[in-house]
């Protein structure tokens, strides 16, 4: 995958609702919805250090070093800087982490996607939703 970025969410944006994309993606942005990569083709998603998202996370590559408020499900690699706090629960295949990284909820280790794909769709259905709203 080229390090190139398709799109670039700067810090003065707020987005109501969820995003859904392909390619690399880089957000620095406050975010009240979940952001989700199309999975026909290879994805990268960064989270700033400014950011906020308040939804949940479903992509294949995933770097965050901002907070998240909801669960992250990771289908290839997640990479958690130091400055990272996730507040739900995170399904994952491969994962790296920084001191400093924080977590307030369950790692889930998943073998295969769909694995993944099981605990995501049980957790996520709008019923079931445990997306956490407030602070």
């Amino acid at each position: 995958m080229s390090n190139k970025i398709n799109t670039l969410i700067g810090s003065d944006i707020v987005i109501k609702g969820d995003i859904i994309y392909n390619g690399t993606v880089h957000v620095e942005a406050s975010v009240e919805g979940s952001l989700i990569s199309s999975k026909n083709k290879e994805s990268k998603l960064y989270i700033n250090k400014s950011s906020v998202i308040r939804g949940f996370v479903d992509a294949s590559n995933v770097a965050i070093n901002g907070t998240v408020y909801g669960n992250v499900y990771v289908y290839d690699l997640l990479q958690l800087g130091s400055d990272a706090f996730i507040k739900g629960n995170i399904y994952y295949k491969s994962i790296e982490m920084e001191v400093g990284a924080k977590i307030d909820g369950r790692l889930v280790v998943c073998d295969s996607k769909e694995e993944l794909d099981l605990h995501k769709i049980d957790i996520e259905s709008k019923g079931n939703s445990t997306t956490i709203k407030g602070n």
